[in-house]
């Protein structure tokens, strides 16, 4: 399952082996400055905000989404399971707009970068 990470002055959604097979995608990063917001998400299946053509990756619907999802203007990298809960990471100025991701919680010292910015 993929974990935030924060490792010197970059955020890293590390993937496993496995995602960055499936998910044709190597573990993306970016400065901790371009994080704009993170958000809790109960359902991705249900969320809204989840929109675009899977290329390249892994999907079945209500099971899986690996990898890149292409909207006119925008990509978002996932890595979200059934009906997990997890959290979206809104980005500026990198190759990806969002990151979604199952996972329990977000990492302590991610949730302290948030509220001290």
């Amino acid at each position: 399952m993929a974990r935030a990470l924060i490792v010197g002055n970059e955020v890293i959604l590390q993937l496993s082996a496995g995602e960055k097979f499936w998910g044709f995608h190597g573990s993306p990063r970016a400065p901790l400055s371009d994080v704009v917001k993170v958000e809790r998400i109960d359902n991705f299946w249900k969320y809204s905000g989840w929109r675009g053509i899977r290329a390249p990756g892994t999907g079945i619907p209500g099971t899986v989404g690996l990898g890149t999802w292409r909207k006119l203007g925008a990509k978002t990298f996932c890595a979200v399971y059934k009906k997990e809960p997890g959290f979206k990471v809104t980005l500026k100025n990198n190759e990806f707009e969002s990151w979604l991701f199952s996972a329990p919680e977000i990492p302590s010292d991610l949730e302290e970068f948030l509220k001290s910015s």
